[in-house]
């Protein structure tokens, strides 16, 4: 991205591809890991409605792929979230597989759809404020991938067995 920056070219389609394989590959995470046929139409359904409204959208006005489009961020990042309240909701019952990568989607996936929303509302606020909402998504960037690492170690590092 920063290359394009360098270069002076438009880089914020790059934003929009990487929000919707973002979608689309935590959607077909959240679908390999149900277990409930119907909660598995559910993901399908609404990863497909969910392409087809961003298709539409950026056919009729294709300038949207290239500005910082905060209805795609909103529409990807809450389908996800949903998803993972689902999985919540399924833990309840189950085993708790898939806990802690899941608390990190819902905290960090919450958090920077609101601070996108701030953030585009500030942008024409001093500098100084203006970044302060980018700082804060980093560091929830930072603790979302410490989920990740922690789910990680917890699901698929070696269990050590004591041996007497």
């Amino acid at each position: 991205m920063e290359t394009l920056w360098y270069l002076n070219m438009n880089n914020l389609f790059l934003v929009n591809i990487f929000f919707i394989g973002q979608m689309i590959l935590l959607g077909l995470f959240y679908y390999s890991i149900s277990k409930i046929n119907v909660q598995k139409k559910f993901v399908k359904i609404s990863l497909v409605l969910a392409l087809a409204v961003l298709t539409i959208q950026f056919v009729n006005t294709p300038k949207e792929f290239l500005k910082f489009n905060l209805f795609e961020i909103t529409l990807t990042s809450l389908l996800i979230v949903v998803f993972a309240l689902i999985h919540f909701y399924n833990m309840l019952t189950e085993n708790k597989t898939y806990y802690y990568a899941s608390m990190g989607i819902i905290i960090y996936l919450l958090s920077s759809t609101v601070l996108f929303i701030i953030g585009n509302l500030t942008s024409t606020l001093n500098s100084d404020v203006k970044y302060i909402s980018w700082m804060v998504n980093a560091f929830l960037n930072v603790v979302y991938y410490l989920f990740i690492l922690y789910e990680w170690k917890v699901s698929f590092s070696p269990k050590r067995s004591l041996q007497v």
